[in-house]
């Protein structure tokens, strides 16, 4: 009788751990930001959902869709263009002004990294906890006068974020742009 109760207990502490515990993605595909061309590796099960305005485009990767509902897990790239047209500030100043605002409203900064030049562009990062999530955001300001922010977010669950910091480590190498698209 203790045996089976034991028994019992153990698959239901599995089968909680189970629904409480992802796998991290191993297998990923290329997915071709349209329209600018650029590239980014995406787990082969996730979801592709792009939205783009006047001066925005948006992607979002994620393990739920989100075409039909919010999702938890996943990345979202947003681009802005004409950022000094559009609010009155520089780039590197929205961008700025974001980053001060997430540090007052976050739960927690897990870290910050300074600028580093990319290219075309200056990133830095925040890395936070809000609410019951865990975020990166990866942002991105335009050099020499390039009009241009974009905002990487990279998030899940406090409780998935070591599950899933491996693959959105390997989606934070995407190419924004296909300049070669555009040398004709």
């Amino acid at each position: 009788m203790i045996t089976r109760i034991f028994l019992l207990l153990l698959v239901a502490a599995c089968s909680a751990l189970a629904q409480t515990n992802a796998v991290t993605p191993t297998n990923f595909v290329l997915q071709v930001l349209e329209p600018t061309g650029g590239k980014i590796q995406r787990p082969k099960d996730w979801f592709y959902k792009e939205s783009h305005g006047e001066s925005s485009y948006t992607w979002i990767m994620s393990r739920e869709d989100a075409a039909k509902a919010a999702y938890t897990t996943g990345v979202r790239i947003q681009t802005i263009v004409g950022v000094k047209k559009g609010t009155g500030k520089t780039p590197k100043e929205f961008i700025e002004d974001f980053v001060c605002k997430k540090k007052k409203t976050a739960d927690k900064v897990v870290k910050s990294c300074g600028e580093v030049k990319q290219q075309l562009f200056t990133r830095i990062c925040i890395e936070t906890e809000e609410g019951p999530h865990h975020i990166l955001y990866s942002l991105f300001w335009g050099n020499d006068d390039l009009d241009i922010v974009v905002v990487s977010i990279a998030g899940t669950t406090k409780e998935l974020w070591d599950t899933y910091s491996p693959v959105f480590d390997k989606m934070a190498g995407f190419e924004l742009i296909d300049m070669k698209r555009f040398e004709k």
